[in-house]
């Protein structure tokens, strides 16, 4: 028996319609009067459902419903509110390009910058999206991020549309079990209790056949082919103020189990499943954005789980705009920014070549190409078995960044197999190191920030003197503001601590024993991220011993607070958990030791505000960015950090603590050992000490301008609304013009470019840099400001001059960075021969120098970055 299934929603009064429209617009869960406003309705039910506003509705009783059509102060209230919002969503100031706002606020001061408006859509792909507690698309920093840059695009009027998948189960709910071990759950969540709405056909129209009655649904659906098996996908929408995010659903009574059960796990571990889901999230997202009539100038891929809509957007532009394939992978590389989070080669997407040739190779083989044709850009060292999408993107891509400067730098090194023919230094990896939107800051941090700072502050840029403002707020301010942080987090914990140790089945003699014993006046410590090897959540407690004793100290007592989760294969994560619960039952200090099981948004949130100390301690070099010190910084918690990922742009040795331990290479116990000291030195010496001066006050004054240097200095540097004025400024802007050029004259120069680069490729192997000479070559000793003249000579062999440079490459060691001067043939009649140059040196240290040949079209250079040849 076939039933057809609706969900029926609560019928609120007129005079109440407001209150689901701000339920339906995430701004409603990062707007504090908003907050209150639910909270005010029913505050328990509001806590019990996670905050989520629709379930809040759905659950709300009828009596109370009518009651508050009635209520004069309430209803006042939702229509300040309302007001806000609609503020909010008719701020029209476009997003300047140089200036990283979207109104007065200007880094540049340029008047006449370039704007990117409101057809200069960019699709921003991501595998997660952390927007919300309730809302179960987002397993940690990456989707946290995904979600704050789409909060900040509204806040800034940045031209976005997210693209994502949701997911039936999301990612597991963990549970931590009597022995300490974690296990995992998956809840099914249902897309109708969540703020995300089914999206509409755009012409209004019937859309999709429905499979039960026949009848065409105004909803939308697109579809495309898994191994030859055509697959329905539902489009979802949720509003991130005035941001729309895409969802793509195969969940459909449509689609066969096995198709049906692409979307319901958050990085499932099945590989095959894994790629369904990446082909899904890449073609079908193209597609959805087609469907939708959405035509972005510019496409960002986060990691290499989107990257197959490199093979979508191949499809459109070879069939529909009848170009070549280097036509449309030139337009391709223009117009796509590829951001890489990982740091380890390892950690990167990848798959068996031979599962993705089944997958994609019919799809491929109708462009004219072989599988080989598109495999080839996604290997790595011409090795064939392994199919990198992290490759594959950064060879579509014009515009590669690390999140980190330090990753920038581990991203260079880790992708160089990619462009043997290039300098270190060239090759193009640039960053843009990570920031957080500004709903991560307390509501009695904010309003000190409104105070001092401005209200505006939400929308400003990263001018050091406006963040300033920080230092004139009054201490016993600042203390009494992270006093009611750690007020709120310790009541939080306490209540989420009773019912997980419920769940685990203690007696409740036990449970009100370790709940009552967390204290706000101690000095806590926090340690919440994901539970891995490399991140060393037990690296504190390496001397055990020592750390009870720091932990039970009678004058100055610690606490520690962990959260996290391991991958459910992560045997190693699941026993860091394991260690940590042990020890602090082996060593009786259970009331000082807590982990707080399913970290998610909302665990964080508390935690990042009510800590004192922020820790993180991962290996060196296996950070990419980091966001959660972020987060905690601009509340005034202070990190204690190793100096990776953002940290070495963020410390300032004012603003927290550096973990430097020692160098020891190859030395890994070594250099673990010696951090762990360090830690525990700190917190002897240092830490506490600071946190336990008080003046007559009661207030820790040199703690408290500590935590003044953290809010300015993150609030300043880390904001998410620097992270798009980079994006704008490095990627997006040149991505514009770039894309625009190529176009010009219905692709006349792209075609016309193209067709160089072939005449190139015809006479390259004939080309010959023969000799390579400076005045300097003979010199006992080269000095600074020197003149030196430069030759070498190259032979053509008939190859188009015209279409070729030859340049000087040169570096200084001191200054860490290239210069390219041009040289110009000695005889102006010939245009081969010998060419020359000269240049005076500025600095001092070590000189490196060379002469190459390449394409003197900036395009050919990026098209073709193999086709470099250097002097012998």
């Amino acid at each position: 028996m076939n039933l057809k299934n609706l969900f029926v929603y609560p019928k609120l009064p007129d005079n109440l319609s407001k209150l689901q429209s701000l339920a339906y617009n995430l701004w409603g869960t990062w707007n504090y009067e908003a907050i209150r406003l639910f909270y005010r309705i029913d505050a328990q039910l509001f806590r019990a459902v996670n905050h989520n506003p629709i379930q809040f509705l759905v659950n709300l009783p009828s009596q109370r419903i009518a009651q508050l059509a009635e209520d004069r102060g309430f209803l006042f209230e939702l229509e300040r509110v309302w007001a806000r919002f609609q503020e909010y969503l008719q701020y029209d100031s476009q997003f300047q390009i140089g200036t990283g706002t979207a109104g007065p606020q200007s880094r540049s001061s340029a008047i006449g910058n370039p704007v990117l408006g409101p057809t200069d859509t960019i699709a921003y792909f991501a595998m997660e999206f952390g927007l919300h507690e309730c809302i179960p698309t987002y397993s940690g920093g990456l989707g946290v991020l995904s979600g704050d840059f789409l909060k900040a695009s509204s806040d800034l009027n940045l031209p976005v549309v997210g693209v994502g998948l949701i997911y039936k189960y999301g990612y597991f709910t963990q549970h931590i079990n009597m022995k300490g071990e974690q296990e995992e759950q998956f809840i099914e969540f249902d897309n109708h209790l969540v703020p995300l709405h089914e999206v509409r056909n755009p012409e209004g129209g019937k859309g999709t056949p429905n499979a039960e009655s026949g009848v065409g649904d105004p909803k939308a659906y697109i579809e495309m082919s898994i191994l030859g098996q055509p697959v329905q996908i539902k489009l979802w929408q949720i509003d991130v103020g005035k941001i729309r995010l895409l969802l793509l659903d195969t969940d459909l009574p449509e689609n066969p189990p096995h198709l049906r059960d692409i979307t319901y796990e958050l990085y499932v571990s099945d590989r095959a499943k894994r790629l369904q889901q990446e082909l899904v999230l890449g073609i079908g997202g193209v597609r959805a954005l087609e469907r939708l009539r959405i035509m972005p100038q510019i496409y960002h891929i986060n990691e290499g789980h989107a990257a197959f809509l490199i093979l979508a957007r191949l499809q459109k532009l070879m069939r529909e705009n009848g170009m070549s394939f280097l036509e449309a992978k030139a337009l391709i590389r223009a117009s796509t920014v590829f951001t890489t989070h990982t740091p380890v080669i390892a950690g990167n997407e990848n798959f068996d070549a031979e599962m993705v040739k089944e997958y994609i190779e019919n799809d491929v083989r109708t462009l004219g190409l072989s599988f080989e044709d598109l495999a080839s850009d996604a290997y790595i060292n011409h090795e064939e078995k392994t199919f990198w999408l992290p490759a594959l993107a950064i060879r579509f891509s014009r515009y590669v960044n690390a999140v980190s400067r330090m990753h920038r730098d581990v991203s260079r090194q880790m992708w160089a197999g990619l462009f043997p023919h290039m300098a270190p230094i060239e090759l193009p990896i640039d960053y843009v190191t990570n920031g957080v939107h500004h709903s991560w800051l307390s509501e009695p941090v904010a309003e000190l920030l409104s105070r001092y700072i401005g209200p505006d502050y939400v929308r400003c840029d990263s001018k050091s003197n406006r963040w300033d403002g920080a230092f004139t707020i009054d201490d016993e301010e600042v203390w009494r503001a992270h006093h009611e942080n750690k007020l709120s987090l310790i009541t939080f914990v306490r209540k989420k601590l009773a019912d997980d140790l419920t769940g685990r089945g203690y007696i409740q003699s036990k449970i009100l024993k370790l709940t009552r014993a967390l204290n706000p006046e101690y000095l806590t410590i926090v340690y919440a991220r994901r539970f891995a090897r490399y991140k060393r959540a037990t690296l504190l407690l390496r001397d055990k011993d020592r750390l009870a004793k720091i932990l039970t100290n009678t004058t100055q007592p610690v606490q520690l607070l962990f959260a996290g989760k391991a991958h459910p294969a992560d045997t190693v994560g699941k026993s860091m958990i394991k260690e940590i619960l042990d020890f602090a039952r082996e060593h009786q200090v259970e009331d000082r030791v807590v982990f707080l099981e399913n970290y998610d948004i909302n665990v964080a949130r508390h935690l990042a505000w009510g800590a004192d100390v922020w820790l993180n301690n991962p290996v060196r070099e296996n950070e990419a960015s980091g966001t959660s010190g972020m987060k905690a910084g601009m509340n005034g918690v202070l990190n204690l950090s190793v100096l990776d990922g953002w940290w070495p742009e963020g410390y300032t040795g004012r603003n927290g603590w550096a973990i430097t331990g020692a160098e020891y290479d190859h030395q890994f116990e070594m250099q673990e050992a010696a951090e762990a000291e360090q830690i525990y030195d700190l917190i002897e010496d240092e830490i506490t000490e600071l946190y336990y001066d008080r003046n007559e006050a009661g207030v820790p004054v040199r703690w408290v301008q500590m935590m003044k240097e953290s809010i300015s200095s993150i609030c300043c540097q880390f904001n998410m609304n620097r992270v798009l004025a980079d994006y704008a400024d490095k990627f997006y802007g040149p991505s514009r013009t770039l894309a625009k050029e190529l176009s010009r004259d219905n692709y006349g120069v792209l075609r016309r470019t193209v067709r160089n680069g072939q005449e190139l490729l015809a006479n390259w192997d004939k080309i010959v840099v023969t000799g390579f000479s400076t005045s300097v070559d003979a010199s006992d000793v080269v000095t600074e400001g020197q003149h030196v003249e430069v030759t070498c000579r190259v032979d053509l062999h008939g190859a188009p001059a015209g279409l070729l440079a030859v340049e000087l490459f040169y570096m200084l060691s001191e200054q860490n960075e290239r210069k390219i001067v041009p040289m110009r043939p000695k005889n102006a009649a010939e245009t081969s021969g010998v060419f020359g140059c000269a240049f005076d040196i500025d600095g001092r240290g070590q000189l490196s120098m060379n002469a190459r040949i390449r394409p003197a079209s900036p395009i050919l250079q990026d098209l073709y970055p193999d086709l470099v040849k250097w002097a012998q």
